[in-house]
């Protein structure tokens, strides 16, 4: 049986079904079917939000370039199609071996759930989550060269795509500068979108920044994607990119100690 009860309602009739899907076509290595993001954390934006799901099998179920049957596949995906996800943008489900790959971590405790079987890999501890958030601002380039590039672009949803592309680097980098701020690290993960943005003071140029691009991204799926507000919203995103990584710069990485200004 899946266990739904702690998911927004309008995810649980969507993932019921998904749910039945990956067991049914992929019984034969299944071990965890596991959710994490806003459809258990809840604050969904309709028509952006993805449904995340992890399908955890057995090694003997990935071929050696890592990936599953082709055939399988096929399968699996006509069978999701006759599932409506609304409304969620997408369900996106990422099939993974029983073990971590080098660097990686494990899932945060609390900001996921397992709907069916169990999980094979140890979960992330505090110390793991603030390193990662470290690794990922020191990566973090927000230079808008990509988006400037694609803006050259113009037909079949295009413009669409990139703020939702920015939409998935912004919210991961909110909740990274937050480990970096915050003491208590895994509470900070399980928070929604809008109660994490409330831990970075309006004050502060990375505070109003992160408030700006929500609003306007709100604002863009609530009146059904117009080019005018994906406009709006995108250089909203890029400013909290930047405002993230000067933050880091300035009051993380300069002192090369675990202390953070705030």
């Amino acid at each position: 049986m899946c266990d739904l009860s702690v998911l927004v309602p309008e995810a649980r009739p969507v993932v019921a079904e998904a749910a039945k899907i990956y067991q049914r076509h992929t019984k034969a290595w299944f071990i965890g079917l596991i959710i994490h993001g806003s459809a258990l954390k809840g604050g969904v934006i309709p028509g952006c939000s993805d449904i995340d799901l992890q399908l955890y099998l057995e090694e003997a179920a990935f071929s050696e370039c890592g990936h599953l049957p082709l055939d399988i596949c096929l399968t699996i995906h006509k069978d999701l199609s006759r599932i409506d996800p609304s409304p969620f943008r997408y369900i996106q489900c990422y099939a993974l071996p029983p073990s971590l790959s080098p660097g990686q971590i494990g899932l945060i405790p609390g900001a996921y759930h397992i709907i069916l079987g169990e999980l094979p890999v140890p979960e992330a501890t505090p110390e793991q989550v603030r390193h990662s958030a470290i690794e990922a601002l020191e990566r973090l380039d927000p230079d808008p060269s990509r988006i400037v590039r694609h803006l050259l672009h113009h037909g079949e949803g295009r413009l669409f795509r990139e703020l939702r592309l920015l939409c998935t680097e912004v919210w991961p980098i909110l909740y990274q500068v937050l480990t970096l701020r915050e003491g208590e690290v895994l509470a900070i993960w399980n928070l929604p979108k809008e109660s994490a943005i409330e831990h970075l003071p309006v004050t502060e140029p990375i505070g109003r920044d992160i408030r700006t691009f929500y609003r306007a991204v709100k604002e863009h799926y609530a009146n059904g994607e117009k080019v005018e507000t994906a406009l709006a919203a995108i250089p909203l995103g890029v400013s909290f990119l930047q405002s993230a990584k000067l933050w880091y710069e300035q009051s993380y990485s300069a002192k090369g100690t675990s202390e953070v200004t705030v």
